[in-house]
């Protein structure tokens, strides 16, 4: 197949939505396939937002161009000019136009309101403008106007078909994949049977310390395990703020047993989560993160919220522990068993390296390419 990918960012190996862009495209390449990827990198000259703005455009003056592609994969927001064309005109109908989610903005949209009427975050003039006016129009219609709407988790799906009224025939789930260094190491991990069972002390969290991720949900329970347990420790990895301002969320007398890693190169999350044993990841919304995969290689038992971009992998008393977001009590409490039952907790692990392998980049090029010639064989004979 001949596939286009595009993605409204520059392109970077170690961003969120780029990073997936650039690794689906490079697995899709070595099964055989010819794949351009198209990104904000292409456009010269212009500032940020209208770069944001214009891309459209760009993207279907590339279509035009080139009509040898059989699939176009384009994130949300980026094909709704050309998913219009078709729809109206009936144009390339050949082609599979597919818009791909990377954490579905009319979602996070209402979540962003319900969180500005709770009083947990702030809505500026502004917004209404662009990320809550024009581009969430756009993202929209990219969604409602596609053949298919690839989406990352139950929630998006639900929403799909509740609110964008898509039928669930044009809605599929997908995955994320996580890089061969992780799927290694849980492969290494699960052949050394002769391997110790460690004692569950340090515990991990990943993610900037913001709302969105649970950080207050995080200090309450934290304090808690704190109180309970004099010999665990905590490390908070990617928090995106000084450490001053990490350790001042927690309680005093706790900060000495507690470690705050700004920044990190995702490369080295192995070595660093190689003395963490579970993690913590009481998150409001996700997409499809793709840090517990990630700790789940490694070692990490994830004790996550109940939402649809966690559901997505983790199982609750299968791979991992589930509890309501947002409740730090339920998360302590989840974290007290496993620190309490060191053999329970080293089940949840080698089940969460076996769940980690099933999300290598090969693999999940496999279910896209099975995706997209699925539907390029109905779209084939609907046209006929």
């Amino acid at each position: 197949m001949n596939i286009l990918l595009t993605i409204h960012h520059n392109l970077s190996r170690n961003a969120g939505a780029p990073g997936v862009t650039v690794k689906i495209a490079e697995a899709l390449r070595a099964r055989g396939h010819t794949v351009q990827v198209l990104s904000h990198d292409d456009v010269r000259g212009v500032g940020d937002i209208a770069c944001s703005i214009l891309f459209p455009w760009f993207v279907l003056a590339h279509v035009i161009a080139h009509p040898e592609y059989d699939v176009l994969d384009m994130s949300a927001g980026d094909g709704w000019v050309i998913n219009l064309a078709r729809r109206v005109l009936g144009w390339r109908r050949r082609q599979l136009s597919v818009t791909r989610s990377h954490g579905m903005e009319p979602v996070v949209h209402e979540m962003f309101l319900e969180a500005c009427r709770s009083g947990n975050m702030a809505k500026s003039w502004k917004y209404s403008l662009y990320h809550g006016g024009l581009r969430l129009w756009e993202c929209t219609k990219s969604f409602q106007w596609a053949d298919v709407a690839m989406l990352l988790n139950d929630t998006e799906c639900a929403f799909a078909v509740s609110k964008l009224n898509l039928g669930e025939g044009r809605v599929v789930q997908i995955d994320n994949g996580i890089d061969e260094t992780f799927t290694s190491i849980a492969r290494k991990a699960l052949s050394d049977a002769g391997r110790q069972t460690a004692v569950p002390l340090n515990l991990a969290f990943i993610g900037r310390a913001n709302y969105w991720k649970g950080i207050s949900t995080l200090v309450t329970a934290a304090t808690v395990l704190f109180e309970r347990n004099h010999d665990i420790t905590l490390t908070l990895f990617g928090t995106g703020e000084p450490v001053e301002q990490t350790l001042a969320r927690f309680p005093e007398s706790t900060r000495e047993r507690i470690t705050a890693v700004p920044a990190f190169d995702n490369a080295a999350l192995p070595e660093l989560l190689a003395r963490c044993h579970v993690l913590t990841f009481p998150s409001i919304y996700e997409g499809f993160p793709l840090s517990p995969l990630e700790a789940m290689a490694c070692g990490l038992v994830p004790v996550v919220s109940d939402i649809g971009g966690l559901r997505a992998y983790v199982r609750n008393g299968d791979n991992g522990v589930i509890v309501p977001p947002g409740d730090p009590a339920a998360l302590s409490d989840a974290v007290q068993a496993l620190l309490d039952d060191p053999a329970r907790w080293a089940v949840l692990q080698r089940r969460a390296r076996e769940t980690a392998l099933e999300y290598g980049w090969a693999r999940v090029a496999d279910r896209f390419e099975l995706l997209y010639k699925s539907h390029l064989r109905r779209a084939t004979r609907v046209v006929a």
